[in-house]
């Protein structure tokens, strides 16, 4: 991953190459079908050899969070924007079973190698609205997309934009790789098109780098899984007074009198006072440099900000935020895996 820019990049689906619309995915999964699939961090973990891949640790950890309950359903849309060495595309298939069907968008033409029966590779800017209205003639609906294209905050923006209305139910969109000021743009886009959508979203996840959106119904009760609750509170400066007292825990804060928080303005009020979760202190190669090139051996490392350090992840419901206080701070890291690399363009 880089801090700077990246060129390649694509959608990762599952659906097939005609036009269809694909039903949302089945929930008869059972125990058996989880214990039979890797984990995200597991999976990238112990991958040596093959098509690069290159994911943030704590993205890898919030698509374990959000999107591993989702193991084992067929059929699985799931959209990625950036394929690059195409190694993430085993990824999706390795911890969510066969169900899946990829769908790559990418403005290089060397990722069109990765195409097989459950593979489909577009070519295309992803900030052209031309190219979206060609993808969705052909793939209609997804239940998850992911963009790790080019990071800029145009690019970003349109996907983001393109991308609900082509939701499934309970369906997700990410974005990565946000860790820069001249992208805050994006961020603050993302809450027109929320007060847009309000009736119909779920949830948005805030994490350093990492922006997700939940279409309605919940798959299951995230909130359940956060930390135990230190207490609920009604003012960010209540909140901020909290995380620093009660480390590792989820600080709840509930206001009445701001109403529903998926409106423009509150949305707006929420990016504002969380913003810095998505401006990095700069990042660190390991070798020095290595991150500009294909090189197969490769370490980023985020220098975290102050928010950073503090918070883990933010959650935002029609009704409250819960907010997830670090117990220490966290180390925001990409390995690359793989052998086989294609050169960014």
């Amino acid at each position: 991953m880089m801090i700077g820019k990246r060129f390649c990049y694509a959608v990762l689906l599952f659906s097939p190459a005609t036009a269809l619309t694909l039903r949302s995915a089945s929930n008869n999964v059972t125990a058996t079908d989880h214990k039979q699939h890797p984990t995200f961090q597991s999976f990238y973990h112990d991958y040596k050899s093959g098509p690069g891949i290159w994911k943030w640790s704590n993205a890898l950890d919030a698509y374990q969070h959000h999107f591993g309950g989702l193991a084992g359903k067929s059929p699985l849309a799931v959209a990625e924007v950036g394929v690059q060495s195409g190694g993430s595309i085993g990824m999706w298939k390795s911890v969510l079973g066969p169900g899946v069907h990829f769908y790559g968008l990418d403005i290089n033409k060397a990722c069109l190698k990765f195409q097989n029966s459950t593979t489909t590779i577009f070519m295309g800017d992803q900030a052209d609205d031309k190219v979206w209205d060609r993808f969705y003639s052909k793939v209609s609906m997804v239940d998850i997309l992911v963009d790790d294209g080019g990071h800029e905050a145009h690019q970003m923006s349109v996907t983001f934009r393109r991308s609900f209305d082509h939701l499934n139910p309970g369906g997700f969109v990410a974005t990565e790789d946000v860790f820069r000021k001249d992208q805050w743009p994006f961020l603050y886009d993302t809450t027109k098109s929320i007060d847009l959508w309000k009736d119909q979203v779920e949830s948005v996840h805030m994490y350093p780098g990492s922006f997700l959106l939940q279409k309605k119904p919940a798959h299951n009760d995230f909130i359940a899984s956060l930390p135990s609750s230190s207490g609920v509170v009604d003012s960010w400066e209540a909140m901020w007074a909290a995380i620093q007292l009660h480390p590792g825990t989820t600080v709840v804060v509930k206001n009445k009198l701001w109403g529903a928080l998926f409106t423009e303005a509150n949305m707006h009020s929420i990016v504002q006072e969380f913003v810095h979760l998505y401006e990095a202190g700069g990042q660190t190669d390991d070798p020095p440099g290595c991150a500009f090139t294909p090189a197969p051996v490769c370490t980023a490392t985020v220098v975290n900000s102050a928010q950073m350090n503090s918070i883990t992840g933010v959650h935002v419901y029609q009704d409250a935020l819960y907010v997830e206080a670090a117990a220490k701070a966290p180390i925001i890291s990409a390995v690359r895996k793989g052998d086989k690399w294609i050169p960014y363009r």
